[in-house]
C-alpha cells in the first residue's frame, strides 16, 4: 500500500463527526509495545497541547492503535516503513486523550536529537509547510477537554484530539514515556517508525 502524503485537512462527514484525510499507515502491523510503569522519577515540564486547539473526530477502536491508560496515537502500534519515514520525516498519529485527563509524553533523551513530537498549540501559529524534528518537542502536557467541551470520542467516550506528527530524521524504534494524571512514574511505550521494536 502506497502511504499517502501529510495534510492537515479535515472534512465535515455529517454534523460534528468529520472524516481526516492523510494518515499514513502501513498495512504491515507492528509490534508496539506498551510496558508496566518504571521506577519513580522526576515529571518533566511539557510544551502544552490544550483544548482550545483541539480537532474534531469520532475514532474507533482499533487493534492498530496505541493505547496507554487514557491517552491514544490512533494507528501507532502499526509499522511504518523506513521509505515513509524518509520521504515525510516520520508518520501522522492522531492523539485522543479521554476527557478529563492530563498527560505527559517524553521521548528519551537519547532520541532527542534526531526525534520529535509535533502536538503543541505554538505550532499552530507558525507558517504552514513541511516540518522536520526541529520544529517539534522533546516532551508534550497534553490537557483535554472538560466532557461538556470534547470534541471527539474514542471507543464512545468523550475525548479530545490533536492533529499531530511524530517527526524523525532517520528511521528509528521510537521510544516514550507517560505519564497519566498525577502518577509518580511514567509507563512506557515503543513506537516503531521505520524500525520494528524487538
Amino acid at each position: 500500500m502506497e502511504p499517502i502524503g501529510p495534510t492537515w485537512h479535515m472534512h465535515a462527514v455529517r454534523g460534528r463527526r468529520w472524516r481526516l484525510t492523510g494518515l499514513w499507515l502501513s498495512p504491515a502491523v507492528a509490534v508496539a509495545c506498551v510496558a508496566v510503569p518504571a521506577v519513580a522519577t522526576a515529571r518533566p515540564a511539557g510544551a502544552p497541547a490544550t483544548c482550545r486547539h483541539q480537532s474534531s473526530f469520532d475514532f474507533e477502536r482499533s487493534p492498530g492503535d496505541l493505547v496507554v491508560g487514557p491517552f491514544v496515537l490512533a494507528g501507532a502500534r502499526r509499522y511504518t516503513t523506513a521509505e515513509t519515514v524518509r520521504r515525510f520525516d516520520g508518520n501522522k498519529y492522531p492523539a485522543i486523550v479521554l476527557a478529563g485527563h492530563r498527560v505527559v509524553v517524553e521521548l528519551v533523551r537519547a532520541e532527542a536529537s534526531t526525534t520529535s513530537l509535533l502536538y503543541a498549540d505554538d505550532n499552530r501559529t507558525r507558517p504552514s509547510g513541511r516540518r522536520t524534528f526541529a520544529d517539534g518537542h522533546r516532551v508534550v502536557e497534553y490537557r483535554s477537554c472538560s466532557p461538556k467541551r470534547a470534541g471527539s470520542s474514542y471507543g464512545g467516550r468523550e475525548a479530545t484530539f490533536w492533529s499531530g506528527f511524530i517527526l524523525a530524521s532517520t528511521p528509528r524504534c521510537v521510544h516514550l514515556r507517560v505519564w497519566i494524571d498525577d502518577a509518580r512514574t511514567p509507563r512506557h511505550a515503543r513506537v516503531p517508525l521505520g524500525r520494528r521494536c524487538g
